[in-house]
């Protein structure tokens, strides 16, 4: 992956997805595709490093409940809704193993039935971030949900397979945000502890949080062995054909071009 240069106060989780080697030497353009947590509270500073970075569109991920309060409009940034609601029903179904011990199995469990109806629920969504993708005006692009790891995660662990990217480079790649999260909730979760007397299940709570490489493993082998891979996974109706060989002649390239 891009070693990145732009570094944000307010904005966590941020990435270029771009840099990963694909079929024949080539590799996925830097600078196209950007992902990370949401932007609700994003500084006026940091709004210029996206300015800078020349972002002219947003795909916010998340059900319209959940930003509701705090959504922030930045200037000259298109912004896409393309809801994938999964937090309200992952939560309801988290909440009475946070408080369990040795609960991390049934946590499991959860998180990895997370995981498998995000993708069988994206297809649509995948299908229109594509279409963004191919109109030059919109990009580049920022994905993004509320921490940037699950659904973002998944969708562009799709747009990385759908742009020939190898399997590790999309496993490694999902697997930075614990680099970039897990200490910010970390001391966020310690001091709940403290506040609560130690009733507070932060452990729990952390190692829910926390992205592990077999979800989104699964999530890459579904894709291969349910639908038979990603060209027939974008296209699940012969009616609606979407050609991904145009964002892979425009957003691939030999490393020296």
């Amino acid at each position: 992956m891009l070693k990145q240069d732009h570094e944000f106060r307010t904005l966590r989780n941020f990435r270029d997805i771009g840099g990963a080697q694909t079929a024949g030497g080539k590799r996925i353009h830097g600078g196209m595709i950007y992902r990370s947590a949401n932007p609700d509270k994003i500084s006026a500073s940091d709004i210029k490093k996206l300015h800078a970075l020349d972002i002219r569109t947003i795909i916010d991920l998340r059900a319209p409940y959940e930003n509701r309060k705090k959504k922030k409009v930045i200037s000259n940034i298109e912004t896409i809704s393309l809801p994938l609601d999964f937090e309200k029903t992952t939560r309801e179904k988290l909440m009475p193993y946070l408080y369990k011990k040795d609960a991390y199995d049934e946590i499991d469990e959860i998180n990895s039935s997370l995981y498998i109806g995000i993708l069988d629920s994206a297809i649509p969504v995948f299908r229109q971030v594509i279409e963004t993708l191919q109109s030059a005006e919109r990009r580049p692009v920022l994905i993004h949900c509320q921490a940037g790891k699950d659904r973002t995660g998944v969708i562009c662990a799709l747009l990385q397979l759908a742009l020939g990217a190898d399997r590790q480079s999309i496993v490694d790649d999902y697997m930075r945000s614990n680099e970039a999260l897990i200490p910010y909730f970390r001391k966020r979760l310690r001091l709940r502890r403290i506040i609560s007397l130690g009733f507070f299940p932060s452990e729990n709570i952390l190692y829910a949080i926390t992205v592990k490489e077999k979800n989104i493993e699964a999530v890459l082998s579904r894709v291969n062995d349910h639908y038979g891979g990603i060209e027939a996974y974008a296209n699940p109706s012969c009616s609606s054909a979407l050609n991904l060989q145009y964002i892979r002649e425009k957003l691939v390239s030999a490393p020296d071009s």
